[in-house]
């Protein structure tokens, strides 16, 4: 059964080799969709690819990506 809700948080974290990561969402309700993305200082080239990533699974909400 797919998830319908607009509303949700999501944080994971991890590592591989030497390099560790950790990722939250966050969805608030909205009629279209707002993607806000933030990317530490050189990886800003992942943003455009998330973005496509996002519209192709959501069609509505506010949602913010750290």
């Amino acid at each position: 059964m797919p998830l319908r809700s607009m509303t949700g948080f999501a944080r994971a974290q991890g590592s591989l080799a030497n390099l560790a990561w950790h990722w939250e969402l966050k969805s608030v309700n909205g009629r279209s969709l707002d993607v806000r993305l933030r990317v530490p200082p050189g990886y800003e080239a992942l943003e455009g690819p998330a973005r496509v990533s996002c519209g192709k699974e959501l069609s509505r909400g506010n949602v913010t990506a750290s």
